[in-house]
């Protein structure tokens, strides 16, 4: 596949994936090359064959490109990985991306408030690292797994997640804490027995759901505490006064 084939775009808008930028802009595509598989022409004189010319080699249908952009705003380049397949036939051709991975910047990893404990935050923190890394069946895991860690803080002993979830429930826990916790252990138990990998949205939106219930959990009561803390010590101090 040549270079004028890959290319599909000159310019695009975009959020830039840098933190001190990350605003929405236009951004210039300037490089762009084949990673997998190589695709070349082979001369004839390396098969024994007189006189000049070559063979081409065709477009593959699947493949993996690097792209390198430059946001207009901040000057920087972002370095993509995409994965692309080629489906129809003649004019009905079209390639369509099956994912883009961007490898500079690092994105930086979901984390949770320091409110929530250790085990959770480090387990949920991990699970994120493989989201950005591509790995959605280690991510799908790893939100599990920080689940498991929430509902054992949070007093649960049964052998199993599914069973710990229902303690929680039976303690009184809100719905749609329930809800998000059991969504996550869906997802966990798909990607390490069933082997699927679920999709960037999928995932954002399970990290999104384990992220708002230690919220509720954790970070809205200890502001509550601090809150009701700071309201006391202005009252003593104001009763000491003459």
């Amino acid at each position: 596949m040549t270079e004028h084939e890959l290319t599909s775009l000159e310019q695009r808008r975009a959020v830039c994936p840098y933190t001190d930028c990350a605003t929405g802009t236009v951004m210039d595509m300037v490089d762009q090359r084949m990673l997998a598989p190589e695709s070349r022409e082979y001369a004839f004189a390396e098969f024994g064959e007189e006189g000049e010319g070559s063979l081409p080699v065709y477009p593959h249908s699947s493949w993996t490109q690097q792209e390198c952009w430059v946001c207009q705003l901040c000057g920087r380049s972002i370095l993509e990985v995409i994965e692309c397949q080629e489906t129809g036939v003649g004019k009905q051709t079209r390639v369509e991306e099956l994912t883009r991975l961007v490898l500079w910047p690092s994105p930086a990893p979901r984390v949770l408030h320091p409110d929530v404990p250790e085990r959770i935050r480090s387990a949920y923190e991990e699970a994120s690292r493989a989201e950005n890394a591509g790995a959605a069946r280690l991510a799908g895991v790893g939100y599990r797994s920080a689940v498991e860690e929430l509902c054992k803080d949070q007093g649960a002993t049964h052998k199993t997640l599914h069973g710990k979830i229902r303690e929680l429930a039976a303690q009184g826990l809100p719905g749609d804490i329930i809800t998000a916790l059991d969504e996550t252990r869906v997802v966990g138990n798909d990607s390490v027995h069933q082997g699927v990998a679920y999709s960037d949205e999928e995932l954002g939106d399970i990290a999104e759901l384990v992220a708002e219930a230690t919220v509720l959990l954790y970070v809205q009561p200890a502001q509550r505490r601090r809150l009701a803390d700071s309201r006391r010590k202005r009252h003593e101090a104001a009763q000491q006064k003459p």
